[in-house]
């Protein structure tokens, strides 16, 4: 029997999420960090680890500081993206015109490369801190400075290499982030590796032009693996990896009935497709029987004491850590 379980229901989620959305709009997203927070609590809540469930501790006023942040930063974005065309109006016709939307275009990819790890960052900070399972508190102890570092260089690589860089980038990211990844006494780390994570990629994406789509099926099922049964999760001296039961056929069932469940009702049975993924997700994700899930309590401290020591570094960003969700 699994002990990581996820049980939300569709019609529960959709009465938060159906009022979220309507506010959201129509407050011009002001309260949205109100109705993600609705969200992370109803989520949080319906995840069962050995029969208890996590807790999302949260609060609004937290994550607005962040959220407006957010906007600023989106903001400048459109800003730099006006005055380009703009400018690139005013010399229409000639060739600095194009020398200008070319700069633009720069600027606006290289600050969404610098923005996306430090908006991650914020997340998982913000999300893990706020997070309970009984008196276990997880947490996040990577730095801002090597998170951007490590992201910043493999989009650029990703995107000069046309996306082959992808599975080197995927792997290095994750093997970050869980090796700074701590639950109680629990450590984390990722084994896999990149040229069979690109072999894989390579493979369901010419199976899946060839079969018109059909393959994907097996595609889904085996990225799900590949993610799954690389997680590896340490305790002292002992380590053990995670296991994946999933099937093409539950992949299938999932997949196309999400699909339906969107595109049929226009959208409003997106409530029922988010509980179904995450079901097929946590619930498929299978810890083994013989390990001891009461043994997490112990040393319940070290993850602070972990966070505390990493965060002494010289680095402008380090200093900065910020905190909120995405």
């Amino acid at each position: 029997m699994n002990s990581l379980k996820f049980e939300g229901k569709g019609f529960e989620f959709f009465k938060i999420h159906f009022v979220n959305v309507i506010l959201t709009i129509l407050s011009l997203t002001f309260l949205y960090p109100w109705a993600k927070v609705r969200e992370l609590n109803y989520f949080c809540q319906k995840i069962f680890l050995a029969g208890k469930p996590f807790i999302f501790t949260g609060k609004v006023k937290d994550f607005f500081k962040g959220y407006i942040k957010t906007i600023l930063a989106s903001l400048l974005l459109i800003v730099i993206c006006i005055s380009g065309l703009v400018l690139s109006v005013s010399f229409q016709g000639s060739i600095l015109s194009v020398v200008i939307i070319l700069i633009s275009c720069m600027i606006i990819l290289g600050l969404l490369y610098f923005f996306a790890p430090i908006i991650l960052h914020g997340s998982l900070n913000y999300r893990l801190n706020h997070t309970l399972w009984g008196e276990v508190k997880p947490s996040y102890n990577g730095k801002l400075s090597e998170l951007v570092t490590l992201c910043f260089t493999g989009a650029i690589l990703t995107t000069l290499t046309a996306g082959i860089y992808s599975a080197w980038y995927h792997v290095k990211l994750s093997k970050y982030l869980l090796q700074n990844f701590r639950f109680g006494s629990l450590r984390f780390d990722f084994s896999g590796e990149s040229k069979k994570l690109f072999l894989l990629l390579l493979k369901g994406f010419l199976l899946s032009l060839i079969t018109f789509g059909i393959y994907g099926i097996w595609f889904i099922k085996q990225l799900y693996e590949y993610s799954v049964k690389n997680i590896v999760v340490k305790k002292g001296d002992h380590e053990f990896k995670l296991i994946s039961n999933a099937n093409p056929l539950e992949v299938f069932e999932m997949a196309v009935g999400n699909f339906l469940l969107i595109s049929l009702t226009l959208g409003i049975g997106a409530s029922w497709a988010y509980m179904r993924y995450y079901h097929f997700v946590i619930d498929h994700c299978i810890i083994p029987e013989d390990f001891d899930i009461s043994s997490i309590l112990d040393n319940v401290n070290e993850a602070e004491i972990t966070r505390d020591t990493s965060l002494t570094n010289n680095n402008w960003l380090d200093k900065w850590n910020p905190t909120f969700i995405a």
